[in-house]
């Protein structure tokens, strides 16, 4: 019970946080006399105090390895004005095939692996996944050409697949709905750290030349790659194995955690991997709206991130300089997703956030294909930036608020990002070097999916409140008549008593 809902409580319910003997510090008990019954509620200080445990030795190690995935990724495109495709001879569209062959084995392995995370855990998949990454990228500091080039991102988007279903669908397992969007926000702005880093990064490593004529761009892709694989034994050391066992939590605080799962019979915690579970999103009409979402916000934020550094240069900057300039643009991406992280948990809202963000990634993506001014087109770039990461993040939350019992959970995570990520192999088709630097195809490609993306918004916000509504209605009527509709959580977010998160 949190502290919101003791508010709610007659005053003969409430707790007795001095006198209940015997209870542990972080579960005191109240006794109602309306029912005779003694409930054990959970002291939220305790709980904040548990939580933040969480957020220090789960959180942070995912987004470290979160922020060196997103590094070891996208600095291709630092890789692109570095150098790279003039010493291993790419010709045509090769640098655009590139970066499209990361996500043909990313995309299939996204939706199993997410199924894998309960069983297998996440400690171990994510730890091996990252190691190998590491050594790819590692690897891509010795290719010579572009088969070298291809067979290394398709390598790293196999390993890399895991990454994000594993950490999202452990965020939802570990948090409520009303924890969540700081947490993605804290998760997330390791990418935005990432993409600044990177530019500072590249701003230094491209600038290294030798021994042996070994190019910066070189030791730009053997610096990332030795970091990840060097921080991989730390990670599996400090995450813990699972929610209920970590090894940072007293057994005060484990009882905690199991009350807090007991608190909301929709949760699935304990929940038994069942197909039946699985194949409930194909039929859910949520699950369509969401990916056609996920790809279209996913289209900008892989074509701008990997493409920035050169639509910047094209700006009239050098390319060391181009790499720079990136860094204040997701600086106060960062920024901006902080606050809205805030204020979407404290309002208990996603839906009008995402349509804010949306509406920036139109507004900056109209400027970026119609306008010619620099000035102008170098602003354009921070209002796409300030919408792409919540756009993109908090979405996969709002999701998962409104999906009961883990398995339907958990497969509609992998299954909207499999679907999503395929934007990724469009990209690279879209933003062809041919329309170098303006990307003006690619960009017009964007924006359309930007518009049809808050339309999906809009409209799941006004069909979600229509079926609460409708709900509300129902067990109202049902108490009136003396029939109270009882709870059904094998039902799932089909239960009368499952509420939508706007």
């Amino acid at each position: 019970m949190t502290a919101s809902e003791l508010q709610s409580l007659p005053y003969d319910a409430k707790p007795d946080w001095e006198g209940s003997k015997g209870a542990a510090p972080e579960m005191l008990q109240g006794y109602d006399s309306a029912y005779g019954t003694v409930d054990t509620v959970i002291d939220p200080k305790a709980e904040s105090r548990m939580m933040r445990k969480f957020d220090l030795f789960a959180v942070v190690p995912l987004g470290v390895l979160y922020m060196l995935a997103i590094l070891d990724r996208s600095n291709l495109g630092n890789a692109n004005i570095g150098g790279m495709p003039a010493e291993i001879s790419l010709v045509g569209n090769q640098f655009g095939t590139a970066t499209t062959l990361l996500f043909v084995t990313y995309v299939p392995f996204e939706a199993p692996l997410s199924l894998l995370v309960k069983s297998v855990g996440p400690k171990y998949l994510i730890s091996v996944s990252a190691l190998c990454w590491g050594a790819v990228t590692l690897g891509m500091a010795f290719i010579t050409n572009y088969k070298g080039l291809y067979a290394c991102r398709i390598l790293m988007g196999m390993f890399e697949a895991g990454l994000i279903p594993s950490c999202n669908v452990y965020l939802a397992l570990v948090y409520k709905k009303s924890e969540r969007g700081k947490r993605v926000c804290l998760f997330y702005a390791f990418s935005a750290l990432s993409s600044a880093f990177g530019g500072l990064l590249a701003y230094g490593l491209i600038q290294i030349h030798g021994p042996n004529g070994f190019s910066g761009w070189r030791w730009l892709f053997a610096v990332e790659g030795a970091a990840t694989i060097v921080l991989v034994p730390i990670f599996f050391v400090v995450f813990p194995r699972s929610p209920m066992d970590a090894w940072f939590l007293t057994d005060g605080e484990k009882k905690l955690m199991l009350l807090r799962y007991e608190s909301d019979i929709h949760w699935g915690h304990d929940e038994d991997f069942s197909w039946a579970e699985v194949f409930k999103v194909v039929v859910d009409p949520k699950w369509y709206a969401f990916w056609l979402y996920q790809f279209g916000v996913d289209l900008t934020l892989y074509g701008f991130t990997t493409f920035l550094p050169a639509i910047v240069q094209g700006l009239g900057y050098t390319s060391v300089t181009a790499n720079l300039m990136t860094v204040p643009i997701y600086a106060a991406s960062l920024l901006f997703f902080v606050v809205v992280a805030f204020y979407s948990d404290r309002w208990r809202l996603r839906g009008p956030f995402l349509a804010l963000c949306t509406a920036l990634l139109f507004i900056g993506l109209v400027l970026l294909v119609a306008v010619e001014n620099t000035k102008i087109l170098f602003l354009a770039c921070f209002f796409v930036a300030l919408g792409i990461y919540p756009a993109t993040s908090l979405s996969m939350m709002w999701l998962q608020d409104n999906v009961a019992k883990y398995y339907k959970r958990s497969s509609m995570v992998g299954m909207t990002l499999t679907l999503a990520n395929t934007a990724g192999v469009v990209v690279g088709q879209i933003f062809t070097t041919d329309s170098s630097p303006r990307y003006i195809k690619g960009l017009s490609v964007c924006l359309g999916f930007a518009v049809l993306a808050f339309a999906i918004v809009v409209s799941l916000m006004i069909a979600m409140g229509f079926v609460n509504r409708k709900r509300s209605s129902a067990i109202s009527n049902a108490e009136q008549s003396g029939h109270p509709l009882p709870s059904q959580p094998d039902m799932g977010d089909y239960d009368v008593h499952f509420r939508y998160s706007l």
